[in-house]
């Protein structure tokens, strides 16, 4: 008999495989899976009671939840807790919780929801977004003169179509066309002119491809509504509905798909000594929270909402650098996730090294993107990226 004993980890999306390789009953291995994925969630703002509560609930179902010290006596007014359980101590803890007081039956359902959280498919022009099938590419078409990587490259109608056209051959599901750089540091365009270099190229485009999406990337309502009038499909609003107040009834009067990212500040001042009172990820979620239930109570529709946490957006390097590593974390919103990195300056500043000589450094951080939630990942070459993707694809979503 051999009693040489060898151990392994096993990755957590592959318990089911594991288990039935090992020869475990058939009939029971969806029942027994729950028992071996393990979860963490932060449940933010609550009072002492009620994670008193929660904290000898998820004992009693083998689970643990880390609370302020002081909860105990009271002497915070509220806590953060942090709950760690297997899925299926998570549903008998959420069980108990619908028969407790202080408001702790609403947490049993949104604690639920961070198993069963389902993203619905999204239909723009011809294309349907199945965010379980692929990896998404969000091919980058600036017409500035002034943006960071391809600055006045792109000014001329024809060198802009041509762009277009290279960005769909080579693989992009969706052409962001913006007239403004928000690079740090950069000034306002006015509406005007932004519109006089955006539009012009959305009717060319649409007169030779019906297909492709158009996204708007603008942060002024009446470019927004102008440019989905002239066939863009998305607006990208790297603002978050900041900069125009009129911004979150135009998205819903049109009723599209709207890209919601994080920033503080505007581009001219957003990276002068960036602060947060708080860790970059809490700070980031937070604001997006009361962000999107804002759009929600507006009209917009829960559906044509994408987030993005904005990196490179009134952050340092290494707020950057969290939100990267915690990326998956932004998944519990339950909504499609854009992230671009696409030759900024966190991947120059690790390198030391002009964005153009980085692209290999870009497709290292956007496939890590990709396989840890990001949805949709913008680009400047589209090309290396589509290869990158199709392996990954291959490997994570079996496609």
């Amino acid at each position: 008999m051999n009693n040489k004993f060898y151990i392994r980890k096993i990755t957590e999306n592959c318990a089911e495989k594991v288990i039935s390789d090992i020869g475990f009953e058939k009939n029971y291995i969806n029942r027994a899976v729950s028992k071996y994925n393990y979860v963490l969630l932060k449940i933010h703002n609550l009072s002492c009671p009620q994670a008193n509560i929660l904290k000898q609930l998820a004992l009693s179902v083998g689970a643990d939840a880390a609370v302020h010290r002081e909860v105990i006596t009271c002497k915070v007014e509220n806590t953060d807790v942090l709950l760690g359980s297997t899925y299926a101590q998570l549903k008998a803890l959420c069980e108990k919780l619908k028969f407790q007081p202080f408001k702790l039956n609403e947490l049993s359902s949104l604690l639920l929801s961070q198993i069963e959280t389902v993203i619905l498919p999204l239909n723009i022009r011809n294309t349907t977004f199945d965010w379980n099938k692929k990896t998404y590419i969000m091919g980058i078409l600036n017409i500035t003169p002034d943006s960071f990587s391809d600055g006045g490259k792109y000014m001329e109608l024809d060198n802009a179509i041509r762009q277009a056209e290279k960005l769909v051959a080579d693989g992009a599901d969706i052409i962001d066309i913006g007239g403004e750089s928000t690079r740090p540091f950069s000034k306002e365009v006015d509406p005007d002119e932004e519109l006089k270099r955006v539009i012009p190229v959305i009717k060319e485009i649409r007169k030779i491809n019906a297909n492709i999406p158009i996204s708007i990337d603008t942060r002024h309502s009446s470019v927004a509504r102008h440019a989905i009038e002239s066939g863009a499909d998305i607006i990208n609003d790297v603002s978050g509905f900041k900069w125009d107040a009129n911004m979150r009834k135009v998205t819903a009067d049109l009723n599209v798909p709207v890209i919601i990212m994080h920033s503080v500040s505007n581009p001219e001042t957003m990276q002068i000594n960036p602060e947060y009172n708080e860790n970059i990820v809490d700070a980031v979620v937070k604001d997006l929270y009361c962000i999107i239930q804002n759009a929600l109570e507006y009209g917009i529709k829960q559906e044509n909402i994408i987030i993005d946490p904005g990196i490179g957006f009134g952050k340092t390097l290494e707020h950057n650098l969290e939100i990267i590593r915690r990326i998956k974390e932004f998944t519990s919103f339950g909504f499609p996730m854009l992230v671009g990195v696409s030759r900024k300056s966190v991947i120059a500043n690790i390198l030391k090294a002009d964005t153009e000589d980085n692209e290999d450094a870009n497709i290292a951080l956007g496939t890590y993107l990709a396989a840890n939630g990001t949805n949709i990942v913008r680009v400047h070459n589209v090309k290396k990226h589509f290869n990158a993707f199709k392996v990954l694809d291959r490997v994570i979503r079996f496609q």
